[in-house]
């Protein structure tokens, strides 16, 4: 790569050097390194430009575009903190579902196929909410990772679920 933009670098400075630097094709400045295209932007006997490159342009999101939602992102749950004991406070923050959205959120402990409902919450504009609960007293015997999970309640056939691990401490 940096062979390339070489040689291309090099052909560029002898075109303008044979021509003058008065005609011939112009070369996009995508193909020339900032080193090149600023050596060879001088005016002959004038001054040499600096060697260093400059930073590079900066790709900005077009205007609101952070404000829309990303309706193809999926369903995710996050819990903070993500380890507590039973009867903690625990705050979600729930996002992925569509704006107005009915979210169901539960809780599934150590006990196989056992899940507790907490509560709903609307998705707002974004497609996000942000929940406290408390963490239900653990009913199982330790074989089952326990989680929070969050789903639509407004479309369950599609794959509308989000879960977040938990951890129970003493």
């Amino acid at each position: 790569m940096i062979t390339a933009v070489a040689t291309i670098a090099a052909a560029v400075i002898a075109a303008v050097a044979v021509s003058g630097g008065d005609s011939g094709p112009e070369v996009p400045s995508s193909a020339v390194s900032p080193e090149t295209s600023a050596t060879a932007s001088a005016p002959p006997g004038g001054p040499k430009a600096s060697a260093a490159p400059s930073d590079p342009p900066v790709d900005r999101l077009p205007s609101g575009a952070a404000d829309t939602p990303t309706p193809d992102a999926p369903p995710r749950v996050i819990a903070s903190p993500d380890m507590a004991a039973e009867g903690a406070v625990v705050t979600l923050k729930v996002s992925g579902f569509a704006p107005g959205e009915q979210v169901r959120i539960s809780f599934q402990d150590t006990s196989p196929q056992m899940e507790v409902e907490l509560r709903n919450v609307t998705a707002g504009p974004d497609g996000s909410s942000v929940a406290e609960v408390r963490v239900p007293k653990d009913r199982g015997n330790g074989f089952e990772q326990s989680k929070f999970r969050a789903w639509s309640v407004d479309d369950v056939d599609t794959d509308n679920t989000a879960d977040a691990p938990f951890t129970y401490i003493d």
